[in-house]
């Protein structure tokens, strides 16, 4: 019997190729990068990525997103219809900046390890603290005047 090569990576589902691939062409007429479509669609960066190389396949609920995002059909996501546009893009305004600031941040303290986390974890404690302290004065200084 013979036996079949080991290739180096698993093939990848069609399906999962096909919404990676609309969804690639969509993103690219909107002139969006993969970060702001995965703003749009409510995913990490990294998994919005891994959805248009065809490495994961989006859920039901999340395909629906994507076609919202895209302005595209799930029909054309998943090959059942031609490219055509059928809808205008929803969500047009991005997501907010603290909303985006706040992604980057959670992004990066993965990336940090045991002291740098640490050291981060202090400094922002200690934001927090001057800042409560600071607000405590203002309103003894306001009632103060009042």
């Amino acid at each position: 019997m013979k036996q079949k090569p080991l290739s180096r990576s698993p093939e990848k589902d069609p399906l999962s190729v096909q919404i990676g691939s609309a969804a690639h062409k969509a993103r690219m007429a909107l002139k969006l990068s993969q970060e702001e479509a995965a703003e749009l669609v409510g995913v990490a960066t990294e998994v919005y990525g891994k959805y248009e190389r065809g490495d994961l396949r989006p859920s039901t609920p999340t395909l629906v997103k994507l076609s919202k995002a895209l302005g595209t059909s799930v029909d054309v996501l998943i090959g059942l219809a031609g490219d055509r546009k059928t809808t205008t893009p929803e969500n047009p305004e991005p997501t907010p900046a603290p909303m985006r600031e706040f992604r980057r941040l959670r992004r990066t303290l993965r990336t940090m390890d045991k002291l740098q986390l640490a050291t981060f974890t202090r400094m922002a404690g200690a934001l927090v603290t001057h800042k409560r302290k600071r607000q405590g004065s203002r309103r003894k200084a306001h009632a103060a005047t009042t």
